[in-house]
């Protein structure tokens, strides 16, 4: 009965808290990124090759087939089919908490995570991102990598294979999932807690040669369980790369999930501004629900006074977590969600021993007044919860910046400029505006940034005194021009004039290449501030269906 009430919190506190922002066209640029990225899969693009981006497959294909059930352009859609996914996520993360603490753990896991990966600015925890999406298959793989019960025969090694897939799922949504797999690992080395037996046992006498040393290695369960969690990985990975070299993809996604990606955190803040980011998005995200994070951090220490590292892996998780937040210095606010459900664990284990302790007592006046302090503090929460999360009830809020008036104005003029299958393309972070329009890119870039040294999160992007120039990857300029020979964009719109997402550094003025084709092909205007470019071959054909038009009508 507990774990069906819990379960009905969670989705309580996941309608109140996601449902009033569900209807925003977009949340994030990150969602019309992949939204933008899936389309092109949909058509019948390949990843790394037909777009561009820095994450691994899975997020692309996620996105493709929720929006291919719920239409192409439906954001709104999407994330209410992630609702289902989230309490999904809760629930495993319920599971692992009864195998780490108990059942009252148990059921106050399930509403603690849902209002953790609720509460802050919707633009970072109510989107489609990739650690939302990545958060399940994580939490499958960790509680695979677990002991049915806490005193129950280890798992086999056929489950820590299981284990081990399901993290390696999980880290092609995104990279810095894989963290998980060296926290399952160290905690099976340090504990020796969920490793296997085996038939073997270590000889009593050392061997005398190599061969011998490694088979006493490899028998040893801890040993073989850790190389049954990385197989299981790697096999995930090994599959991911066959489908991609079959496609024609693979040495194109080295390119962009490796390689760009090292440029990616070697062009990230300075440790001033890292360490200030980190203090603002920190202090933001603890504002919401500063009790559970005090309870995570009680829980921490109560864990580590109870059991040091006998049981590892909760301070292991918690501080691995930390290592993918903390590279580049960017300290995005959905960065910290892959956090969350450590710490949710040493809340609600913290929380249930505090309850065991309140129903254990003998006194009635002192359970009483137990009972009426924890109530009054979840009525507290609820109440400044609420009076926080009222500030982003206004879709108008939420729009900034990248779904203002202007840019939809200017996505509804491209609309009714422009046929269906039109590409055209966007001078700018343009995910949004493709999306807005409903328009495909004339180029394999969602965003420019790569072209100009626009390293996103740093001063490089908005700073006039952080030279651009040199974090230009010349790669990127010569894909872009090959592309816009092939599928050359009716309409140019330059988001600098605009200062569009912040990219008045970059017009289209300053890069001679680019504005040479445009001055001999195109002819400029102004749309709701922004400057277009319309081709003019195309121009030329919508005057001429215009006229022809006004013919038809005033013909007697």
């Amino acid at each position: 009965m507990g774990a069906v009430i819990a379960a009905v919190l969670a989705v309580g506190v996941l309608l109140a808290l996601r449902l009033p922002t569900l209807r925003n066209p977009i949340l994030n640029v990150d969602e019309a990124d992949f939204a933008v990225e899936a389309g092109s899969l949909l058509d019948g693009g390949r990843p790394y090759v037909d777009f561009v981006e820095k994450k691994p497959p899975l997020i692309y294909v996620a996105y493709a087939a929720a929006l291919s059930l719920v239409g192409r352009y439906d954001l709104p859609g999407l994330r209410l089919l992630l609702l289902s996914y989230v309490l999904a996520t809760a629930l495993v993360l319920a599971a692992i908490a009864r195998r780490l603490s108990g059942s009252r753990a148990a059921w106050i896991a399930p509403p603690l995570y849902a209002a953790m990966v609720s509460a802050g600015p919707p633009m970072d925890v109510h989107t489609a991102n990739p650690e939302t999406f990545f958060l399940l298959p994580l939490l499958v793989g960790t509680r695979l990598a677990l002991s049915k019960r806490s005193e129950g025969p280890a798992p086999g090694l056929s489950r820590l294979l299981a284990a081990g897939a399901f993290v390696g799922i999980a880290s092609l949504f995104k990279q810095q999932a894989g963290i998980q797999l060296p926290i399952l690992v160290a905690s099976l080395l340090v504990s020796g807690a969920g490793a296997p037996t085996v038939s073997a046992p270590f000889a009593h006498t050392p061997e005398p040669d190599a061969r011998g040393l490694w088979r006493r290695a490899w028998t040893h369960p801890r040993i073989r369980a850790a190389a049954a969690l990385a197989a299981g990985f790697a096999a995930i990975w090994l599959a991911t790369l066959a489908v991609l070299a079959a496609i024609g993809s693979l040495g194109e996604f080295f390119y962009w999930t490796v390689e760009v990606n090292r440029y990616y955190i070697a062009n990230g803040n300075n440790l001033p501004d890292s360490v200030d980011r980190f203090r603002r998005s920190l202090w933001l995200l603890a504002s919401f629900l500063p009790l559970v994070w005090l309870a995570g951090l009680g829980g921490l220490a109560w864990h580590l006074g109870r059991h040091r590292w006998r049981s590892p892996l909760l301070p292991l998780w918690l501080g691995g977590s930390l290592i993918p937040i903390v590279l580049g210095g960017r300290f995005f606010p959905h960065y910290y969600l892959q956090l969350f459900p450590a710490l949710v664990l040493l809340a609600a284990a913290a929380l249930a021993a505090l309850w065991d302790r309140a129903a254990a007592a003998r006194s009635w006046p002192r359970a009483l007044v137990a009972g009426g302090v924890a109530a009054g503090l979840v009525a507290f929460t609820g109440v400044r919860l609420e009076s926080k999360m009222s500030l982003f009830r206004d879709p108008e809020i939420l729009a900034i910046p990248h779904a203002t008036p202007r840019a939809r104005a200017l996505a509804a003029y491209v609309r009714e400029h422009t046929a269906p299958d039109a590409r055209i393309l966007v001078w700018g972070y343009g995910s949004a505006l493709y999306h807005l329009a409903q328009r495909r890119p004339a180029t394999r870039f969602p965003y420019v940034t790569y072209l100009v040294g626009a390293v996103e999160g740093t001063p490089s992007w908005w700073s006039p005194f952080h030279p651009s120039r040199s974090l230009e990857i010349p790669r990127a300029w010569t894909l872009f021009f090959q592309d816009l020979e092939r599928h050359p964009p009716e309409l140019v719109i330059d988001t600098a004039s605009a200062g569009y997402l912040a990219f008045t550094k970059f017009p289209i003025e300053k890069y001679p290449a680019l504005l040479q084709v445009l001055e001999r092909d195109y002819e400029r205007t102004q749309i709701e501030g922004f400057t277009v470019w319309r081709r003019l071959a195309f121009t030329r054909t919508v005057a001429s269906t215009s006229a022809a038009g006004s013919a038809t009508k005033t013909a007697p």
